[in-house]
């Protein structure tokens, strides 16, 4: 389920009663504003105050985990909405290159969009990388992971259902 905050949107990975979810939705709330006022965050504590006050606020590793994450990913990023009426002059101004560094702010973004995008290790798309299945990748550079791979049911009969393609929420 998709949650905003500000300008930055969300997409829990879990689900649960919604207390989790409730958790962190007001973890996340409290650190961003804790980072802009202070420039520093605690999520320990936060989580911990918000556990003690009321029980299974946040359930699960992969709800602190999450967390953490977020937070990282908004601290790194920033803010980067730009309004429609300024999308014109702001790109022209993201992609010219600034002699002394030779980069541009559009590719130093993307560099931290990088940085913070989880990579895949070999052994999560197994699947993909069976002999049956090279033939069907486009590139050997992008292989789905195994835990996102659509099922498909073959009307020719053929008893391979893969498929280079993820599954997205």
């Amino acid at each position: 389920m998709p949650y905003a905050l500000g300008n930055i949107s969300f997409v829990f990975p879990f689900s649960s009663a919604g207390t989790g979810r409730t958790g962190c939705y007001i973890v996340l709330d409290v650190m961003l504003d804790m980072a802009e006022c202070e420039g520093v965050v605690d999520i320990y504590n936060c989580v911990k105050t918000l556990c003690s006050r009321r029980i299974n606020m946040i359930q699960t590793e992969e709800q602190y985990i999450f967390i953490h994450d977020a937070i990282l990913e908004a601290c790194l990023c920033g803010e980067t909405s730009i309004p429609a009426s300024e999308f014109k002059p702001t790109y022209k101004e993201m992609v010219r290159i600034e002699p002394q560094s030779n980069s541009s702010q559009l590719r130093e973004e993307f560099q931290t969009l990088n940085s913070v995008t989880p990579h895949l290790d070999v052994e999560e798309c197994s699947i993909a990388l069976l002999p049956r299945n090279r033939e069907r990748n486009r590139s050997m550079d992008v292989l789905p992971p195994d835990r996102c791979l659509p099922f498909l049911i073959s009307v020719d009969g053929d008893s391979n259902n893969y498929i280079n393609a993820a599954l997205t929420d």
